[in-house]
């Protein structure tokens, strides 16, 4: 079965235009002018995705607000549009499920692990490969691949520094700059690469849920790889999607793998097949490909922060909550190391630790939903010290219920820490029906510690477990 619903295809300018209630001339113009997605077969016969519609109006709308919000006019979309005043898109028919502040909570693991918002060396994502006379790829000299348009060159530049700057607005405007790109050049490569990294860090400074991030992420990254299959940026993207979302450790690994034999001195690719093998319990491997990312790319913090997370992951608690309350002082304002502590303090029962830096780190993003839980984290802490943690755990159950989340693990790990027994096991049980696969060592190796005298929990976790370690004992 598929991972999400098939997109609504509209077929046909008339269908199209009927979806924003405006006439055929309107939308077509906005297609030529706005990069509305419309994608065209050969005939001349055109259809769109109601998804990337609702995105497309979604995004362009937020920019021109916050643009004009900012005391700023409001840019058009192409730089030789010279037409006559904006026509500002409608919203579409709200889609089935509601948007929503997706990462209201602290309670996903791919947050601690992703290291999503490292800003990527612009040679990666577009690496050239070279075929030798017999049809055996080699990667050529790194170099920085550009539209041969000059405008498509001009968007995409923007776009990447759009994206570097990790906020709702400038992302938004990468989105839509990557789209411009794209439909000026279809067959550049690297634009659909760009496209997906700004979906993946969207999802976490944006309103996109983790569901429609990742699926626009990987329908960009399927197209990446179609119009370019030796293309490093977009199996690093892909085994990133393949690991967080999917949760197949196997094709996440193969795809950083083929990413680092295409590209091998790839700073970021090795930076996040680091944060995967520290999650999947390969500390000597992490540590190595840590390594390797300091080397390629100096001075990051990001990788000094994650590799902190990693020495928690491995099970060195006290050394890596001294350290990661060190770099707290070297970066005051960067929301990962509480969300990095917030994990460690809970690990050890410490609810109060993990609020305290939940708060911290939900202060630092300004984001209203995370602060809403905070608050009643906070009030269920005053009530019963002992159970607050089922405010995450109800949380955690709202967003299976919208598609955000694809595994228990997290809150069974929640429940698990708190010794909330009767929680952890309904968690279980459900995985188990819903034949989850857990992947974090980390995460199960701590819970088999803590249960290992019950021998119906250690049943549940054995069925569940699907580390490298517990395949080895089977």
């Amino acid at each position: 079965m598929p991972d999400t619903p098939p997109d609504k295809r509209l077929d046909g300018w008339k269908a199209i235009a009927h979806y924003f209630r405006r006439d055929r001339t309107t939308v077509m113009r906005w297609a030529r002018e706005r990069d509305l997605p419309v994608h065209r077969l050969p005939g001349g016969s055109v259809f769109a995705l109601e998804s990337e519609l609702e995105c497309w109006s979604t995004a362009y709308e937020q920019v021109q607000a916050e643009t004009a919000s900012e005391g700023e006019s409001p840019q058009p979309p192409s730089a030789d549009r010279l037409t006559a005043p904006e026509e500002t898109p409608p919203v579409p028919p709200p889609p089935i499920q509601a948007r929503r502040w997706h990462w209201a909570w602290l309670a996903a693991v791919p947050v601690i692990g992703s290291g999503a918002f490292l800003m990527a060396q612009p040679a990666p994502s577009g690496t050239a490969t070279t075929k030798s006379v017999a049809g055996v790829g080699s990667t050529a000299t790194p170099r920085v691949a550009m539209p041969a348009d000059p405008q498509a060159a001009s968007d995409y530049a923007a776009a990447r520094d759009l994206w570097a700057q990790r906020t709702p607005a400038s992302l938004r405007q990468s989105i839509l700059l990557y789209r411009r790109v794209i439909a000026r050049e279809p067959g550049f490569a690297p634009a659909h690469v760009g496209l997906a990294e700004a979906w993946l860090i969207f999802r976490e400074y944006g309103e996109a849920s983790e569901s429609e991030a990742y699926r626009q992420a990987q329908s960009a990254v399927g197209v990446a790889l179609k119009l370019d299959p030796d293309l490093a940026g977009a199996h690093r993207a892909h085994g990133f999607i393949r690991y967080w979302w999917h949760n197949d450790g196997l094709a996440a690994k193969a795809a950083f793998e083929r990413a680092l034999v295409l590209a091998p001195d790839d700073g970021l690719t090795h930076f996040w097949y680091a944060n995967m093998l520290a999650d999947k319990g390969d500390d000597d491997g992490a540590q190595a490909a840590y390594d390797r990312a300091r080397v390629l790319l100096p001075g990051t913090p990001a990788i000094e922060v994650e590799r902190a997370c990693a020495e928690w992951q491995a099970g060195r608690d006290a050394e890596a909550i001294a350290a990661l309350d060190a770099l707290k002082a070297r970066y005051p304002d960067d929301a990962t190391i509480h969300n990095c502590l917030a994990w460690a303090h809970i690990s050890r029962g410490d609810i109060v630790g993990y609020a305290r830096d939940y708060r911290r780190a939900a202060e630092l993003r300004g984001e209203v939903g995370m602060i809403a839980l905070s608050d009643r984290l906070d009030a269920a802490i005053a009530r019963d010290p002992a159970t607050a943690h089922r405010v995450l755990i109800a949380d955690a159950r709202r967003e299976f219920a919208e598609g955000a989340r694809r595994t228990r693990i997290s809150p069974a790990f929640f429940a698990s820490s708190m010794g909330d027994r009767d929680t952890l096991e309904q968690l279980m049980r459900e995985a188990v029906n819903l034949d989850e696969r857990w992947y974090s060592l980390n995460l199960t190796r701590r819970m088999a510690a803590r249960w290992r005298d019950d021998a119906e929990i250690m049943d549940l976790l054995t069925r569940l477990d699907a580390s490298d370690s517990a395949s080895s004992t089977r």
